[in-house]
């Protein structure tokens, strides 16, 4: 085997510090071609994955060395190190003790790829996002960018919201002020939770924060604040 044909996943800080970590995951080799890439030495790429954090679900950006088996290497920085195949529209997932909340991390960071509509993992086949606990999920998911993201100065900020009249705001701000700030109207509004995708041009370039939240209906003080640091480029 060329030595180009190993995948070795170089984990950001965030996950070398362990906070990404599994442990006692079950351990196999991938076969299918659909998920053997080549690693290109040297050059990295940004991938998101879904984690739990605090109980709910949280988009995270991380670098991984360059790869076109992209699934795999999403697994591996979730700290899954458990095999993978693609075929058909369907993932399988070789863990079968996947707990409920690692299987929610699994199948929301698989199926944003468009070669996954469902992910079979532990003893439940046929997952999608439908099928996951609503309650992992915050009122105001923002699924792109993740935390920790590089972006262009134009970028578009998606996820899906369950808010009162589908209406929230949307911010960036840089060095703690508001620099564009956005009324979003999600596609659907609660108890129903829609989804959103609004266009962000930053004025300048360096450390930001996207702040999302809904405005009280009573006083107009911010409900459900989500916070995503990002870097614009």
């Amino acid at each position: 085997m060329h030595p180009r044909h190993v995948i070795a996943i170089l984990l950001i800080p965030l996950l070398a510090a362990g906070c990404l970590g599994r442990g006692g995951h079950h351990t196999t080799t991938t076969t299918n071609a659909t998920t053997v890439g080549t690693t290109t030495a040297g050059e990295q790429m940004q991938l998101t994955v879904f984690a739990m954090r605090s109980g709910q679900l949280q988009a995270l950006a991380v670098q991984v060395p360059k790869t076109e088996a992209t699934a795999a290497a999403s697994l591996k920085a979730l700290g899954i190190d458990a095999g993978v195949t693609i075929a058909d529209g369907t993932a399988k997932v070789d863990f079968p003790d996947a707990t409920t909340q690692q299987a929610a991390e699994i199948v929301y960071t698989l199926t944003q790829y468009s070669t996954v509509q469902h992910v079979d993992v532990g003893a439940r086949t046929g997952l999608t996002r439908a099928d996951i606990d609503p309650s992992y999920l915050p009122q105001i998911s923002v699924e792109s960018p993740g935390v920790s993201a590089s972006v262009p100065k134009t970028f578009h900020v998606t996820g899906t919201a369950q808010v009162f009249e589908a209406t929230f705001v949307v911010e960036l701000k840089i060095a703690n002020r508001v620099a564009v700030k956005q009324t979003v109207t999600a596609s659907e509004g609660a108890p129903n939770r829609g989804t959103f995708d609004v266009a962000i041009t930053s004025p300048a370039s360096g450390a930001a924060e996207i702040v999302a939240y809904e405005p009280s209906a009573e006083n107009g003080q911010p409900l459900h604040t989500v916070r995503v640091p990002i870097t614009v480029q």
